[in-house]
């Protein structure tokens, strides 16, 4: 059977849009109205753009027709210009599974719209397809990056988002007066020197600013598939992926048609047994993001069976409280004139910067033991201390492996010395080690048939092992 990686389930789509007008208020209608839902959320976060002047010259303002809210005058800051209402609820569950943290976290600058790295120095020569530079420090990347220090994981995501309104900002926006004082605080040259100064500026304010924007609501859900359990069980990401899809419309009452496209043979038997016990057994945590809107509940996809009316709840809430679901970018550089000699220095220093807070791509295999109990084993076998094998002279020491009772490896012989050094490695390979039985023995040569046994040790091998001590005859460092 096969299954794809990526996989997008249409729930329902559409896409309304509503007249609108937007005119010029009298002053006194411009105190009295309130500002458009999310008209400030182009300046979220860092006082960049100054979001809340709306008064022109004269006292006036840009008053525009809300559909979704009664037909209500609502105003907008002077920074907005292109406003406009727009339904387009594109509700569906759009499912991709990732086999690295690196993949989840490249994937979750899917909302930026435009190239954010134009006229930004970013080059990093040979190396660059392993630097992750976008998304590095979101909370997503943290939830994924830990997961994968513990275990082999891979993460499904599902998704769904509704958008309400849009707008740009212009093209000469207010600036914050925050931001301009911070600005006059540059130095005039970008150094080594100096430097902390310029990233003292972008740790406040951030590396880019918004230029245009989506607004309206969004549900993330970022499920983590313990990829080797599940193959012990003779199951794939991808399946365990096609049970969360089961549980997902299930949830969401549509459960009918997708079941039914579940073939009866015995491979998808086996799934929608596991499926039962799919959450308890190989899903670990599951990682929610919820842009926009109100809601108590805090995983809306895969709860609606549980709590049906809210979902639907959450819904109702976006036109009055949107969140950004998509937007483009620039630069903060690009906000200061061409003449103006910090531009450049600012610029640079924001290349920089985001060069050192990339991620370098751990591009490790994506396999897993076959069954369970199967490791890799390597020894190294380091030293021994005070052995006495002769009575003239010091001993001449070797070391046998013993591996389940068979000799797999034999030291070179250290000729006299009663505390030799041999710093041998043996890979054994793959390994079942769930009741294997290592064994070391120290042998003084002689003859070569009448070689002296000076000791041994018997271990039972640990996942947790590193360094073993068969006192007082002979250290080893075991990886499995």
């Amino acid at each position: 059977k096969k299954i794809n990686k990526s996989v997008s389930q249409t729930m329902f789509c559409f896409c309304v849009l509503l007249l609108y007008s937007c005119t010029e208020g009298t002053p006194k209608q411009c105190i009295d109205a309130e500002f458009a839902p999310g008209a400030n959320l182009a300046g979220e976060g860092a006082f960049v753009l100054d979001m809340n002047k709306w008064k022109r010259k004269d006292k006036t303002c840009m008053l525009c027709t809300n559909p979704f809210l009664e037909n209500k005058k609502q105003k907008l800051p002077l920074t907005v210009v292109d406003w406009r209402a727009k339904q387009s609820c594109s509700a569906k569950v759009s499912t991709k599974l990732h086999k690295s943290s690196e993949s989840l976290v490249g994937s979750s600058v899917s909302s930026v719209e435009n190239n954010w790295k134009v006229n930004l120095d970013l080059q990093v020569g040979s190396k660059g397809a392993s630097l992750m530079l976008a998304g590095t420090n979101s909370h997503l990347s943290s939830y994924s990056m830990e997961k994968t220090k513990n275990d082999k994981y891979s993460f499904a995501s599902h998704s769904m988002s509704c958008e309400y309104y849009s707008y740009r900002v212009s093209s000469a926006p207010k600036l914050h007066r925050e931001f301009r004082k911070a600005l006059t605080k540059l130095p005039k040259t970008y150094s080594a020197e100096t430097k902390q100064r310029f990233y003292k500026l972008i740790d406040d304010f951030g590396t880019h600013y918004i230029t245009k924007v989506k607004l309206g609501g969004s549900i993330e859900s970022v499920t983590s598939i313990r990829q080797c359990q599940a193959s012990l069980q003779g199951l794939s990401a991808e399946e365990v992926q096609m049970c969360l899809e089961v549980e997902l419309y299930n949830a969401l009452y549509l459960v009918a048609s997708e079941l039914n496209s579940l073939k009866t043979d015995s491979s998808s038997a086996v799934m929608i047994s596991f499926c039962r016990s799919c959450s308890s057994n190989f899903v670990l945590h599951r990682f929610t993001e919820i842009k926009g809107g109100h809601t108590t509940e805090p995983d809306l996809l895969f709860s609606a069976d549980k709590n049906p009316e809210a979902y639907k709840g959450w819904l109702s809430t976006l036109p009055q409280n949107p969140d950004i679901v998509s937007y483009s970018l620039d630069s903060l550089h690009e906000l200061l004139p061409t003449t103006c000699k910090v531009r450049k220095n600012l610029r640079s220093a924001i290349s920089h910067y985001i060069l050192e807070k990339g991620l370098w791509r751990n591009c490790t295999d994506h396999c897993c033991p076959v069954r369970k109990g199967m490791a890799r084993v390597i020894i190294t076998i380091q030293r021994a201390s005070g052995l006495w094998g002769d009575h003239t002279t010091s001993t001449d020491g070797y070391v046998k492996v013993i591996f389940n009772k068979l000799e797999v490896r034999r030291s070179p012989v250290i000729y006299n010395n009663n505390n030799p050094h041999w710093g041998m490695v043996v890979d054994l390979g793959s390994e079942d080690i769930s009741s294997a039985k290592l064994r070391f023995e120290v042998w003084d040569e002689d003859n070569k048939w009448d070689d002296d046994l000076l000791g041994a040790c018997d271990l039972s091998i640990d996942l947790k092992m590193t360094v073993c001590y068969c006192m007082p005859l002979v250290t080893s460092v075991l990886n499995t």
